[in-house]
């Protein structure tokens, strides 16, 4: 074999030298080209989940597991967001969970923690809750920073979750009742005198005995119970100990929203800084606060509604207005509440607890200066007002000729809430007072040209009109169910200006405005179904809105009541014209149990022919 000499040894070494340095190269070339694909692949896979978290607009939680598991939930751009909660209901047959919803303003990268009950085979149901700081469910740290909570059931079938007390089994978990000819319905209205069992349809309030959830009442420096019922009762903010009742709920800034002590200890600043004192003899509430320190988590327009989830408890988040530099505020819809100083509440044969006003999240609790029929309070100087809040001696009471006004100067005053026409009741005051928004229409004025709206009949306190579930049951009749929020449980009511359709509309006068009413699951008009001539139709909502011409049956008289409920009336002929005709009421005349919940077109009794339109519309602020 021919040996290399020197020179050919030192190329050789060379060649090989560069080969593996090339080699190297290479594996290097490619571990980077590796990890730069890896880097993108994460790189895109972040870009598409923040995109996804940007462009989605809603976002809902169910149970995980069988505890109460923390959710976190990143704000993906300032503005106001809908959160609504459903507390779970009690183990078998028990109470439903509760229903708390409102609208807070929040900033893009903030953090919420969802904490959603599910229905246990045994025990109170679960609540379900927001917070800003996660935590296991019954952290102390986690607890207190609370901003909403709905509450659970009690495992008796009565029990239903509360709203601002539990319910226990001295209340009706549909919130009273109508008796009508020997049969009990689930509505919230008593005979004032009843003969045998007929009403003569002389209608009051029933006083349902409300209770509140645990022994220990809400005070100051009281110590946070434990966040889970005990002994069959409902969780909530105030858990029960009673498998009767179920548990309270809370939101932060809903007057009458009982706080525990909190911010003290917490390292959350945007937390409610405020404590609440509850004298138990007095039943009276008190505020301490300082007006810097309001918290930053307060809700705007929450709403309470008892006894209405079965099954799992259910969240969601909704953005409904994003802010920009042109769109800083939340506009407020009733500007009746822009300068107010002076608050008065006028009523027959009643005393007032106290009137609450609301005022960036802060509650300010006044003991009205009684002088004949009315009961006043002094705010100190003139600002703008986000709720009024009305809390009479007795709840479950409907309250005859009940006003509410308001004054910048105590001599020019304001109707907000006024003496409804042909009736002399409102509506059935729960626990929760009678209330006032500013981001609600003004309850005296006709309805702005279009909005979507729940509509709430007078007599039930958590059921509300409803479209049929799915399009196969699309000619079932409309009923009133329990509210879940579900889009078709929303309306969108719309003045009709269009001449071929309304040839009588004449602009600024109301006496003419006729509506359309639109479901907003499978856009569909609610109309009559049967002969428009026959008393007690039933209706429906099969027909999309026949924008060719006038089609009476799909045509309604919205007219506001001036106490804060309207009435809903079609404009098709009857056979024998009257005023005791055509007007949309609750099935009360019925024998048969699941007829209770259908709406029809019948007779015009002044007290029962009237529904709350609650507005859900913040988009076109």
């Amino acid at each position: 074999m021919k040996k290399l000499n020197n020179k050919g040894f030192a190329i050789s070494t060379l060649i090989y030298g560069l080969a593996i340095m090339g080699i190297m190269i290479v594996a290097i070339l490619m571990a980077t080209m590796a990890q730069t694909r890896a880097n993108t692949r994460n790189l895109v896979k972040s870009i598409e989940e923040d995109l996804n978290r940007f462009s989605k607009t809603e976002t809902s939680f169910k149970p995980i597991g069988t505890d109460i598991t923390s959710q976190e939930y990143i704000v993906p751009a300032s503005g106001w967001y809908k959160i609504e909660l459903w507390g779970s209901q009690g183990a078998g047959n028990g109470g439903k969970g509760a229903y708390t919803g409102g609208i807070i303003e929040l900033t893009e990268g903030d953090k919420l923690y969802f904490y959603v009950g599910q229905k246990r085979s045994s025990g109170g149901g679960y609540a379900s809750e927001v917070r800003a700081i996660g935590g296991n469910y019954t952290d102390f740290t986690s607890y207190e920073t609370t901003i909403m909570v709905a509450a659970g059931g009690g495992i008796n079938s009565t029990a239903s979750g509360g709203t601002l007390y539990g319910y226990n089994d001295k209340m009706n978990s549909f919130g009273g009742f109508i008796k009508s000819q020997g049969t009990t319905k689930d509505f919230s209205l008593l005979p004032l005198n009843e003969t045998g069992n007929n009403t003569n349809n002389t209608l009051v309030g029933f006083d349902k005995n409300y209770e509140v959830s645990t022994a220990t009442n809400p005070q100051a420096n009281i110590t946070i119970p434990s966040p889970i019922g005990s002994n069959g009762g409902g969780d909530g903010y105030f858990p029960s100990n009673n498998a009767s009742t179920g548990g309270t709920s809370f939101i932060a800034g809903y007057a009458g929203s009982y706080g525990i002590k909190k911010g003290k200890t917490t390292i959350n600043s945007k937390v409610d800084y405020h404590e609440h004192t509850y004298s138990e003899s007095e039943t009276v509430g008190t505020y301490s606060y300082i007006e810097e320190m309001s918290g930053e988590y307060y809700f705007h327009d929450g709403v309470m509604i008892p006894g209405v989830n079965e099954g799992d408890g259910f969240a969601r988040i909704e953005r409904v207005k994003p802010r920009t530099e042109s769109s800083t505020v939340l506009t407020r819809k009733n500007t009746k509440l822009d300068s107010v100083r002076y608050i008065r509440s006028c009523t027959d044969n009643a005393s007032w607890k106290k009137i609450v006003a609301v005022i960036k999240g802060t509650s300010r609790e006044l003991i009205p200066s009684v002088s004949g029929k009315c009961g006043s309070v002094d705010l100190g100087t003139v600002m703008a007002v986000d709720e009024i809040a009305v809390f009479h001696t007795s709840s479950g009471v409907d309250y005859k000729n009940d006003t509410i006004e308001v004054s910048a100067d105590g001599t020019t005053w304001t109707y907000i809430k006024n003496i409804g026409t042909n009736t002399e009741l409102s509506e059935t005051e729960t626990v929760n007072g009678y209330r006032v928004s500013a981001y609600q229409n003004d309850l005296t004025a006709p309805l702005p040209a279009k909005g979507n709206y729940i509509i709430q009949p007078v007599l039930s306190e958590n059921k509300v009109l409803s479209a049929a579930a799915t399009s196969e049951t699309n000619a079932n009749p409309i009923t009133i169910e329990y509210y879940k929020g579900e889009k078709r449980q929303k309306w969108t009511i719309e003045l009709i200006t269009d001449k071929k359709i309304n040839p009588d509309y004449v602009e600024n006068d109301p006496s003419t405005y006729e509506y359309k009413i639109t479901e907003l699951a499978r856009f569909k008009t609610l109309a009559i179904t049967q002969d428009e001539n026959i008393v007690f139709n039933t209706l429906s909502a099969i027909d999309k809105f026949n924008d060719k011409a006038r089609n009476e049956p799909q045509i309604w008289k919205i007219t506001p009541v001036g106490n804060g409920t309207y009435t809903i009336k079609t404009v098709t002929p009857q056979a024998t014209p009257t005023a005791n005709t055509g007007y949309i009421i609750p099935q009360t005349n019925s024998s048969v149990s699941d007829a209770y919940n259908q709406i029809i077109i019948g007779k015009n009794n002044d007290d029962t022919a009237r529904f709350k339109l609650i507005q859900i519309d913040y988009s076109s602020n």
